[in-house]
């Protein structure tokens, strides 16, 4: 759990460092919403749609004497690190390509977004491969009955650093941002590695790896209850990322600096890690379907009223506290979901067939969602708006699925992973 718990911290510098310094960098150049929501929603989505499936399942069916998640995990780091590099000096080489090209050149902004554009796909593709592939180390070396309990400690770890980030470098952004992006390369190319060499696992059954498998394969399998869980996933997804999205933007036109915005998450944070562990043992206790059901419910309501209520910073700051809150608690119960759902030897694989279903739902809603909001003129209310309805059809996919999952007997609690199933 130690060396999982390491191998969070390079995880978390995706979302918690990287992407709100990614979206400095475009607001610097001046890109749209548009073009905000094209490379940091829908590009991602894209990635996972071509990547993730395809390594996934050779990792599902790989041995070596490293294991079969291992090996994925320290080439896509050490990728992501040097690509984050790269990111980091992208200024620099469009004035090198900008003085090369002479009269030729589109111009130093365009020139640092293209630069920008292509280590940070890179960057991306290493870093949701990376987060694929711990997920499937997690489900081959934590026992069931404490799932719940270990993606609690995992949100802590996790939030623990976005506090870190919000409440001591978020304001220093547009001074040190160079500074700011070695550090996540840094950060996130050593502790993987580091938690690759510190965390064992387990050796399956069936020593010898399968077959070659065909590339058909690894695509998604749309039949029975899977249909229900897609869509549950699909839904969840979109309920958070406009507003996740667009929340910096939103809090700078209602005059809301970055250094409160970031204050305003640190706190919120701080609450989420007090109600963490709590969490993750209803989810233990309850299943974890059923948590997060509930949790859904409480933001949905939270959302319709945040549409209807906030029209000034005082509103926003409100609703901006109860959404990280309810928001980080249901990602908490959610966290361990697919392994409640999915079986465990084809864990990946069956993941990145729900994660496939996932990205197509990203990249229609984050396709519509930059240009609704140039054209309605910057109303990022609608994302509230977007957010009731998405939890409201959410909770309908939960409704069918919280009848057919029950959580783990306490008498198996202490079981070993020897001892359970493998579907």
């Amino acid at each position: 759990m130690c060396g999982l718990l390491i191998g969070e911290l390079g995880i978390a510098m995706r979302e918690r460092w990287a992407l709100p310094t990614g979206l400095v960098v475009l607001r610097r150049y001046g890109a749209s919403d548009t073009t905000i929501s094209l490379l940091l929603s829908t590009l991602p989505a894209i990635i996972s749609v071509f990547v993730v499936p395809r390594i996934g399942y050779y990792s599902d069916h790989f041995r070596s004497r490293w294991g079969r998640r291992r090996p994925f995990l320290l080439a896509t780091s050490l990728l992501g690190a040097a690509a984050m590099v790269c990111v980091a000096f992208s200024p620099a080489l469009a004035q090198l390509t900008h003085h090369a090209l002479g009269r030729w050149s589109p111009g130093l902004t365009a020139l640092g977004i293209g630069w920008f554009c292509l280590f940070w796909t890179v960057f991306d593709c290493a870093a949701i491969t990376t987060t694929a592939l711990y997920n499937g180390l997690v489900n081959d070396v934590i026992p069931r009955g404490f799932v719940g309990r270990f993606y609690a400690v995992f949100r802590i770890v996790g939030l623990s650093v976005a506090i870190g980030f919000n409440t001591s470098v978020f304001a220093l952004t547009d001074a040190y941002l160079f500074e700011i992006l070695l550090a996540i390369a840094l950060i996130f190319g050593l502790a993987l590695p580091l938690m690759c060499l510190i965390t064992r696992e387990r050796p399956l059954e069936d020593e010898q790896a399968p077959a070659t498998p065909p590339f058909h394969a690894s695509w998604p399998r749309l039949e029975g209850s899977f249909l229900w869980k897609c869509a549950m996933f699909m839904l969840a997804a979109v309920t958070f990322s406009p507003f996740n999205t667009f929340s910096q933007s939103y809090a700078q036109d209602l005059g809301i600096s970055l250094r409160e915005l970031g204050s305003l998450t640190a706190s919120a944070y701080a609450v989420s890690i007090a109600s963490a562990f709590g969490v993750g043992w209803l989810v233990d206790r309850f299943g974890a379907v059923r948590v997060s059901a509930a949790l859904m419910g409480a933001y949905c309501l939270i959302a319709a009223g945040g549409f209807a209520l906030v029209q000034d910073a005082d509103g926003f700051r409100y609703f901006f506290l109860a959404h990280v809150i309810i928001s980080g608690a249901y990602f908490t119960a959610a966290s361990s979901m697919p392994i409640a759902l999915f079986p465990r030897r084809d864990f990946v694989r069956f993941n990145a067939s729900k994660d496939i279903t996932v990205a197509f739902a990203t990249i229609a809603v984050s396709t519509v969602q930059g240009p609704v909001l140039d054209l309605s003129g910057h109303n990022y209310q609608l994302t509230l708006a977007s957010a009731a309805l998405f939890s409201l059809l959410c909770l309908v996919c939960m409704a069918r699925l919280t009848g057919n999952f029950s959580p783990a007997p306490l008498s198996k609690l202490n079981t070993t992973q020897a001892d359970l199933p493998q579907s």
